[in-house]
């Protein structure tokens, strides 16, 4: 999750190897036959659930690794004709065998990881929902009329829950908030608060219901990241990010009652919202009360942050117990890492891991070789030097993967081409898709939306949005999202708690193609996703 404490990403990069198999038929098939297979609708594939699940262990469960072999080996037997993505012939695919995908399923076996990572924010630790966007809706738009000069009118503007959903594009220049499909078209929009007709979506956007950079993002996320796209679009990834859309909205309205902009003129607002992020979000501000959002945090996290539960800290000690390397990886500044984790994980949370590395600036500490910093834990500040070597047990401050997987691999005495990874963590872009597209990682997706169905999620009012549709689908149509998840998650949890119930030897097994578990959102079971596993 885009943390407090931390540089934003606002325009700048914030600033193992498994294999899978896609079962098919008893006689070899061509690729376009291969590729059809993959784009099976799921209501088909969903009928023959109920023999996969009499041999097979689900979130929660423990049955034997036999038996879990046995239902493998069976649909295996039955389909023998395989597909491997990236470099089938030789053999070298960059996925392993602890992830396996058939008709039916995807699977993960904990223990084909020599090295696992979490994320802070939204991953090992949840925030109360309630409270945390009312206060990053009410310090934003305070921001605004303090600092750049909005009318006092925008701080009486009610805070409209229906309005927030996490994945939300804003398109600055038009003053428009956008939902997009799996394909980038545009599925819904807003021009500040007022939703638009399907009419006014096709007169601004035209025919094939796409916006250039919303397209550009859609193919290439990172090269968006920074650069003129970033000034003018922006991608709300995680529950930090959501509240700010209706924030522009609102300020959209009260521009639009003073004085509409004439044609080609560009709404301004956008860059008013992003310099208040990056005011409330700079890790400068948190030691001296600049930021009313840190002032709360620190004088009551215990209203924010939730307690994680103890079956999350006693898994994590059964998978060190079992031979693993663990490590944090977050965006936030050691200071309020430490706050945050302290709440939720108690005074001891560093003992869980074998590096902690705050103020990470993901994605770019994927894709980058940015060195690592000293950390004063005492001082809980960052110090100006680097650190050439880096060992276990300490804390450090920004860095990169290269060097943090080669230390790790150096303990499990391995080469790093032989040590695999596995992280966890919330934020899609930053979290899923640049570990797993860019670098030798594999990811599990955090979304609380899967929460929400249960009828007892309680902060269904902050993300079950009637205005926007479901997270995952809209009209029988898949979001943007859930194709990321499906194409790069190994698996997509509600919350590490539900892995936290499988033991590090034993399999989980998720009964749909598309790794979403304990099981496939409801919007989703008569869609079909056109991708699984771009790799």
């Amino acid at each position: 999750m885009l943390a407090l404490g931390r540089t934003v990403a606002v325009g700048a990069f914030s600033t193992p190897v498994l294999s899978i198999r896609l079962a098919t038929s008893t006689k070899t098939k061509t690729k376009t036959n291969v590729h059809k297979q993959a784009q099976t609708d799921v209501r088909l594939l969903l009928r023959n659930l109920g023999k996969l699940a009499q041999n097979s262990t689900t979130l929660g469960g423990r049955t034997a690794p036999a038996a879990v072999g046995r239902a493998t080996r069976e649909v295996t037997d039955q389909q023998q004709t395989t597909r491997r993505f990236h470099n089938s012939a030789a053999g070298n695919s960059r996925y392993s065998a602890s992830t396996i995908m058939t008709s039916y399923h995807k699977e993960l076996l904990l223990k084909d990881y020599d090295i696992v990572g979490f994320d802070l924010d939204g991953t090992l630790l949840r925030y109360n929902l309630h409270e945390m966007s009312a206060l990053i809706y009410h310090v934003l738009k305070q921001f605004l009329v303090e600092q750049k000069g909005y009318d006092s009118d925008l701080l009486s503007q009610p805070l409209n829950l229906d309005f927030l959903q996490k994945g939300l594009f804003l398109d600055g220049p038009r003053g428009n908030v956008l939902k997009l499909s799996s394909e980038a078209q545009i599925l819904r929009a807003t021009h500040g608060t007022r939703l638009l007709s399907d009419t006014e979506v096709l007169a601004i956007y035209g025919r094939d219901r796409r916006w250039e950079i919303t397209t550009a993002f859609y193919r290439d996320p990172l090269s968006t990241w920074n650069g003129a796209a970033s000034t003018q679009m922006r991608s709300l990834l995680d529950y930090f990010d959501m509240p700010s859309a209706l924030v522009f909205a609102q300020a959209v309205d009260q521009v639009d009652r003073k004085k509409k902009p004439s044609a080609g003129e560009e709404y301004q607002v956008w860059q008013d919202v992003q310099a208040g992020l990056m005011n409330i979000y700079s890790r400068e501000h948190f030691p001296n009360d600049k930021s009313l959002y840190f002032k709360s945090m620190r004088a009551e996290p215990e209203r924010f942050v939730l307690r994680t539960d103890p079956s999350v800290m006693n898994w994590l000690g059964e998978l060190r117990k079992s031979g693993k390397k663990l490590f944090l990886l977050t965006g936030s500044n050691v200071d309020f890492a430490n706050l945050t984790a302290t709440q939720a994980l108690g005074k001891d949370w560093r003992k869980h891991f074998d590096f902690v590395v705050t103020y990470a600036k993901k994605p770019g500490f994927f894709t980058m070789q940015r060195p690592f910093m000293q950390v004063d834990v005492g001082k809980l500040a960052e110090l100006p030097q680097e650190i050439k070597d880096i060992k276990a047990g300490e804390v450090y401050s920004q860095g990169n993967w290269h060097q943090l997987h080669a230390a790790m691999a150096g303990l499990l005495q391995k080469e790093p081409s032989e040590a695999k990874a596995l992280y966890f963590g919330d934020n899609i872009i930053q979290d899923v898709y640049t570990p797993v597209k860019h670098r030798d990682f594999d990811a599990v997706a955090i979304a609380e939306e899967l929460l929400i169905e249960d009828g007892k999620y309680p902060y269904a009012a902050e993300l079950d949005s009637q205005l926007w549709g479901p997270y995952f689908a809209l009209d029988s149509t898949p979001t943007l999202w859930s194709s990321f998840i499906s194409s790069y998650a190994q698996l997509c949890v509600p919350s590490v708690e539900e892995v936290a119930q499988t033991a590090p030897d034993k399999r989980i097994v998720c009964h749909n193609p598309y790794g979403f578990s304990p099981r496939l959102p409801k919007e989703l079971e008569t869609v079909q996703l056109k991708s699984c596993w771009r790799g």
